[in-house]
């Protein structure tokens, strides 16, 4: 266990899941007990806090790390094969904790699995760019009936229409003070759209922090006709409109589904007990099942008539982590993993019952085009998507470095 894991743990005290008193304190005792080298107590608390943050880069490393010095081979080859599906990049390589495991045929296919992760797939091509360079887009919608392409913004709050062949946009729906605008859902009628409070949003006031709001759009007028929200701090960020008219809502702030029936909004599943952080939303075919993607577990699959829940298995090869946009098509969901390096777009083929899955395919992987794609829409069979998102170009303050942008591309992919 190295310095650089330690700061690294500090540096994200603050992030989206808040670092509660209680991992604190299991994370502080077990780097006392590794500094004692009292390894049963490391491995047993390690286990902990992997339980109680899943994925955690730190947590995740070290538990392979007391696997290791606690002579459990497999699991710490098991653990390393995690670490390495969610980031090829960490330098485990020369740590003295593996000394047993390196040299091991085992220890030698993590080390070729590090290396192939760095292989370009590349399913996806470049439709169009385009022409509001910090528009900083999230989510894009097709409306078939006016055939119209929309663009939902997170640094300017509204949503734009765009030219698929030339990308030149304008300002479709733009109101005073409108939170960040991500995912975008149609019915008949209407466009619901969710929107949240972020600093990155160039008229952020501190008083919306916490905020978010669905808000229900009459297409033909491009009027909202009513908003719907929850006290509390929230983050809506993916919703499905089912054929019914229930309207469904992830909310990463607080881990629970929402849904709005009768324009009314209240809790529909609650991720409380066993989620974390709540993005993308879908549908089947039929409706019978809705899928939930977490970005620190994975996927869950909601059985519409008996209001089950079951986690989905990933296959061997594959990582649950940071999935933040979903969609259903022809039996598989395609999944924008934005939270793992190198980021990929993978597509998971369902079984026949759909409640695991029965094998996966890279359709991007590496593309150097790529800084954060998050959600997608699927047209004729194609996945459209933005592929580049500027966060890394904001500073700690939510302000925009212009010069570190590029104009938004449009990629697209043929789905099988």
């Amino acid at each position: 266990m190295k310095q650089w894991q330690i700061i690294l743990t500090l540096l994200l005290v603050n992030n989206v899941l808040g670092f509660s008193q209680s991992q604190r304190e299991v994370y502080n005792a077990s780097t006392k007990a590794y500094e004692n080298k009292d390894y049963e107590v490391f491995l047993k608390l390690t286990q902990k806090l992997d339980s109680m943050r899943p994925f955690h880069p730190t947590y995740t490393y070290n538990l392979a790390s007391a696997y290791a010095l606690n002579g459990k081979t497999a699991m710490a080859l098991s653990t390393l094969r995690k670490l390495v599906l969610m980031n090829n990049t960490t330098p485990f390589e020369t740590d003295d904790d593996f000394k047993a495991l390196q040299g091991t045929e085992g220890f030698n296919a993590i080390l070729a699995l590090k290396k192939d992760q760095n292989k370009l797939v590349a399913s996806s091509k470049q439709v169009v760019t385009l022409s509001e360079k910090d528009l900083h887009p999230e989510g894009l919608i097709y409306l078939p009936k006016t055939k119209t392409w929309l663009a939902s913004s997170i640094r300017k709050g509204k949503i734009v229409s765009f030219d698929i062949k030339t990308g030149q946009s304008s300002d479709w729906l733009k109101e005073d003070k409108m939170l960040a605008v991500l995912a975008m859902k149609a019915d008949a009628k209407f466009l619901w759209v969710t929107t949240s409070a972020f600093q990155e949003t160039a008229h952020f006031v501190k008083e919306d922090e916490g905020k978010a709001e669905v808000l229900k759009v009459d297409i033909k007028t491009r009027k909202i006709i009513k908003r719907f929200s929850v006290d509390g701090n929230h983050v809506f960020g993916d919703l499905v409109v089912g054929k019914n008219g229930i309207v469904y809502v992830s909310d990463s702030g607080k881990p629970m589904v929402y849904k709005i029936q009768n324009d009314l909004i209240s809790e529909f599943a609650s991720f409380e007990k066993d989620g974390f952080n709540l993005q993308g939303l879908a549908f089947n075919k039929e409706q019978s099942k809705l899928f939930v993607a977490d970005y620190l577990k994975g996927i869950a699959v909601i059985d519409m008539q008996s209001m089950s829940k079951t986690w989905l298995s990933f296959p061997e090869g594959a990582s649950a982590k940071g999935i933040d946009g979903l969609v259903f098509y022809d039996n598989t969901l395609v999944a924008i993993q934005n939270g793992v390096k190198p980021i990929r777009i993978m597509q998971f083929r369902l079984n026949e019952q759909q409640h695991q899955f029965s094998g996966f395919k890279v359709l991007d992987n590496n593309r150097p085009e790529f800084n954060e794609p998050a959600l997608a829409t699927v047209v004729g069979g194609m996945l459209y998507f933005f592929a580049n998102s500027p966060w890394n170009a904001y500073d700690k303050m939510g302000d925009l470095d212009t010069t570190k942008v590029s104009n938004p591309m449009v990629f697209s992919c043929k789905l099988d």
